[in-house]
């Protein structure tokens, strides 16, 4: 009898991996079912649809079972009905967030997915084993089993027009789910050609309730956490399996909030006292308990990347998206803890654009608010609407009049075979453009406003720069909506690729999810979102292009800096000529950060490694000049030349560097600068 039981957390590969991770959460289902069943069945665990793909052709399943998310539902759907073709009594199951939950919506899901036999909602471990094992009952016989209309915990299904749904149910001790790295399951995911980074659960649940986050609703709100010898070990697993791999990630949803997370710091910081590794790690931060994240921060000693997701700084926002945050002044204190501590380490928040209730001047006032308390990368965000989520209820949208767009996921577009077919397919995702409180062009206008912080700003590209005129009085948001507002002031390169943003954000746009889908798949339309010409992470890949023009963005910055000197009386030969030279001084130490071997060899006034030691915390008004030019030498160290090279590798297909120039800690990869 066919045993196979195949499990999938499918990523789209059409340009370069999407999802980057170990396929963790069902790892975690697939562990749990060998230990319960055993040898009765024999499971497989997989990732990629071409592998998937030859063996359910080589060896075919009995059940196939696909985690569900937004980027890659539909490849998973296409590959499910082409495996229902060669055997239409194969069983289908699927499991994941990306599920209504209301009655109604299950009902519709299922009506447009015809070809999936059962879902499972929330934890998945305990649901699958139950499921299979009813099935068993009736030798997988799918029609048999759904007349008993018996009810499955976590588990959804139809006979004929009736919705079957079962009790949702967690498990209350996770450490029953046996560790899929120690029992050797995601060895295969080490493998160096993958490229994958290693991801690690040691909790499980959310205690807030985030109206557009899957993981806000309140039977998620109690937290499990793992043994923490389990996650020690685990730890060392991975260390001893990785290779040509910097980094490592958290799936909680809150790490650095609970007391056991300190242990688990302090275990990495072992790791990288005596190996060197991670050398980068993320995680999302608890919203709450600043001070344990800050002596967590303190024990890895920045390399973490460290902030706060707040989404919004105003409080009617956070109110309607029912959003507990750090406080203010915590959450400055966090920062400035984090700056002082270790003057290469990642700060980031995070802010969501189109929320309920937000508007041109409340996402203005967030950006501030996080250029003020001096993060180094702002993350923002288009506001998405996620099935299974309070904000995407009919409710919601009706209370806030949003107006959405639908658009194809940036990286999740690809020709897949499937048998003797080539199938193209595409995900697609709906996004808020407007409001009642925000119109269309008030959208564009903010989205413009985040590629200015997100190329002036972030990675602290001019952090030098805008601490000297902080010294002088002079804010670096005021700078930053200056040139925002200043095209003048622009290159013709800068104008043109900044006007190519624009028509990215308003193009790709699509009215209708069923439109989206069946346009975005036509042959002349399909190639422009594979090739990035439309549909393209515009934010990421319009930075990289700026980024490559940093002697224009220097020209700008100066021209603004004069500026805003002259209205202060702070404007005279010795400043001017200051921020010239640091201008140049940035250039030779940040520019063509993706060529490591590159050596620049430039002459100076200042004494640039005096002003470092200061982390450049000085006045230009009493700065010293030397009459003499200094040499300097700006190059790369050997560990600097390989953490940019394993980084450019996670991302092949994107030669620009656009991806590690977004995502990697930029701070530890800019040049040394020596005098010769």
């Amino acid at each position: 009898m066919n045993r196979n039981i195949y499990n999938a957390d499918l990523t789209h590969t059409g340009n370069g991996t999407m999802a980057l991770t170990f396929p963790l959460g069902n790892s975690y289902v697939v562990s749990y079912a060998k230990k319960i069943l055993g040898d009765d069945l024999n499971f497989r665990l997989f990732k990629y649809q071409d592998r998937l793909s030859q063996a359910i052709l080589d060896d075919p399943p009995l059940v196939l079972a696909l985690s569900n998310y937004c980027w890659n539902i539909e490849l998973g759907y296409t590959l499910i009905k082409w495996a229902k073709s060669l055997n239409p009594n194969l069983v289908v199951v699927l499991g994941g967030p990306n599920f209504p939950t209301q009655a109604s919506e299950k009902k519709n899901f299922f009506k447009l997915r015809p070809y999936v036999d059962f879902y499972i909602e929330s934890e998945g471990e305990i649901a699958f084993v139950n499921l299979l094992q009813e099935l068993k009952e009736y030798d997988f016989n799918v029609k048999a089993l759904k007349k008993t209309q018996v009810n499955i915990a976590n588990c959804s299904y139809m006979i004929g027009e009736q919705l079957i749904e079962g009790k949702i149910e967690r498990i209350r001790d996770v450490n029953l789910i046996p560790s899929p790295y120690l029992n050797g399951l995601l060895d295969e995911f080490f493998d160096p050609k993958l490229s994958l980074i290693p991801m690690l659960e040691t909790n499980r649940g959310c205690p807030f309730s985030c109206t557009f986050c899957a993981d806000g609703i309140s039977f998620k709100n109690k937290v499990y956490s793992y043994d923490t010898q389990r996650v020690k070990e685990e730890l060392n697993y991975v260390y001893n399996h990785v290779k040509n791999m910097d980094e490592l990630r958290f799936s909680d949803l809150n790490f650095g909030m609970f007391k056991q997370d300190e242990e688990t710091a302090q275990h990495i910081a072992e790791l990288q006292s005596k190996y060197s590794w991670p050398k980068l790690i993320r995680a999302s931060l608890g919203k709450n308990k600043p001070d344990r994240i800050t002596k967590i921060a303190n024990i890895l000693n920045g390399t973490l990347v460290m902030g706060a997701s707040q989404q919004s700084s105003d409080v009617d926002v956070l109110k309607n998206i029912k959003r507990s945050n750090i406080s203010g002044e915590a959450y400055g204190k966090l920062l400035k803890f984090m700056n002082e501590t270790n003057k290469n380490a990642k700060t980031y928040t995070e802010f969501i654009l189109g929320l309920p209730g937000d508007s041109m001047e409340k996402h203005f006032m967030s950006l501030k608010h996080g250029v003020d308390n001096q993060v180094n990368t702002i993350r923002m965000f288009q506001a998405i609407l996620l099935s299974g989520t309070e904000m995407a209820t009919p409710e919601v949208r009706q209370k806030f009049e949003l107006l959405t767009k639908y658009r194809v996921i940036t990286g999740c577009v690809g020709k897949y075979q499937f048998g003797k077919k080539n199938i193209p397919v595409t995900e697609i995702e709906e996004i808020i453009v407007g409001s009642k409180d925000l119109t269309f062009d008030d959208y564009v206008s903010c989205r413009v406003m985040d590629l200015i912080i997100e190329t002036f700003h972030n990675n602290a590209l001019f952090e030098e720069f805008f601490l000297g005129l902080q010294k002088l009085g002079i804010s670096e948001f005021e700078c930053l909506v200056y040139i925002f507002e200043h095209s003048e002031l622009y290159t013709n390169k800068m104008k043109d690729i900044i006007s190519s943003y624009i028509k990215a954000t308003k193009e790709g746009l699509y009215d209708t999810y069923e439109e989206a889908l069946e346009k975005s798949v036509q042959p002349v339309r399909f190639e422009q979102h594979l090739s990035g010409e439309i549909g393209s992470l515009e934010l990421v890949e319009h930075k990289a292009q700026l980024y490559y023009q940093l002697k224009d963005l220097v020209s700008v910055l100066l021209s603004t800096a004069n500026t805003f000197m002259k209205k202060k009386g702070k404007l005279t030969k010795a400043t001017a000529d200051y921020f010239e030279q640091l201008g140049n001084y940035i250039i030779c130490a940040k520019s063509n950060i993706t060529k490591p071997e590159l050596e620049i060899i430039e002459n100076f006034n200042y004494n640039w490694v005096s002003i470092n030691k200061l982390n450049f915390d000085v006045d230009p008004i009493k700065i010293k000049r030397t009459d003499n030019k200094m040499v300097y030498k700006f190059f790369n160290s050997a560990e600097q030349k390989k953490q940019i090279i394993n980084a450019l590798n996670i991302h092949p297909n994107h030669p620009n560097g656009a991806p590690m120039i977004y995502q990697q800690n930029l701070k530890k990869l800019y040049r040394n600068c020596d005098l010769i």
